[in-house]
């Protein structure tokens, strides 16, 4: 019998946790410290949207919850937080977390967005963080977002954002003439690793797809997936501003932003940009597009 999509999907990020290829796992609370300096040194800009949101005594659900950095942050912010998470895995990690940290939280528990088990108005806010873009079902859990949701509620949610520069660029341009190049010149794979920080056995494994499925897998419609968290990685869908406010237009209040310049894909020309430069390109052309919507 074959699997169904959900359970790829779940088998996906169980055994390649997010974040994992950059911070190897250890059962410690050093592992943590070190995966949160990670990630909001890349991706500083959360901790300032977080900053800009009011979680004091507010019932709040994450959907999605990774390593649980994000969780943290909400919960040190005075939020009850609840959790949810495709993968019994993330909900182990992030509970031993919690544990190490000392944080309380009101629960977290294993279960599918696309049919939250909580009723109508439960929550004042829910926060995703590049979490739902996985699903074929999108639309499904935006419904289940909105109808959880005390009125006036606010879902706050990032999504990959389709016109950026790692979408038009890096995806769409430099991976796939790479994988050509590196198919005729595979000697050139280490220093391709070395100039874009991708892991070799990411590279390795993109390159035996491309050999077994020829220049089909260069078609951006199996690529998007296979270009976003690696060549394992089962489904990932790109908006653009207009498609979330399409997506989330059955609630009163929309606004976007865009963060997040993955300077990696740069080729070295983040080292001769200003800082000014890159943070400008990072709001008009980054890869994580921010969704703030009230029911």
């Amino acid at each position: 019998m074959a699997k169904s999509k959900t359970t790829s999907i779940r088998e996906f990020w169980t055994n390649q946790p997010v974040g994992n290829n950059f911070i190897p796992y250890e059962k410690n609370k050093s592992f943590y410290e070190k995966y949160d300096a990670f990630r909001y040194r890349t991706e500083g800009h959360i901790l300032w949207e977080l900053d800009q949101i009011d979680f004091k005594e507010k019932r709040v659900l994450e959907i999605g919850v990774g390593q649980g950095s994000d969780s943290m942050q909400i919960i040190k912010r005075g939020a009850l937080f609840y959790g949810l998470d495709l993968t019994r895995e993330s909900v182990r990690r992030v509970k031993e977390r919690m544990s190490f940290f000392g944080n309380e939280y009101e629960e977290i528990k294993e279960g599918n967005a696309e049919k939250l088990g909580y009723q109508d108005a439960s929550f004042d806010l829910v926060y995703s963080h590049g979490v739902i873009h996985h699903s074929e079902n999108i639309e499904k859990i935006i419904e289940q977002i909105h109808r959880v949701l005390i009125p006036r509620g606010q879902a706050i949610v990032m999504l990959y954002h389709k016109n950026s520069l790692n979408y038009h660029w890096s995806i769409t341009v430099l991976r796939r003439v790479g994988l050509i190049l590196l198919y005729i010149f595979p000697f050139l794979t280490p220093l391709a690793s070395k100039i874009t920080g991708e892991p070799i056995y990411r590279i390795k494994k993109h390159l035996m797809a491309f050999k077994k499925q020829g220049l089909s897998y260069l078609k951006m419609e199996t690529f998007i997936h296979k270009s976003t968290d690696g060549p394992d990685n089962v489904f990932s869908s790109v908006w653009t501003k207009k498609e979330a406010r399409e997506l989330f237009k059955n609630f009163s209040e929309i606004d976007t932003n865009v963060h997040f310049l993955n300077e990696r894909h740069l080729m070295g020309l983040q080292y001769l940009l200003p800082k000014f430069i890159k943070n400008a390109i990072a709001r008009r052309f980054g890869w994580h597009l921010w969704i703030k919507a009230k029911k």
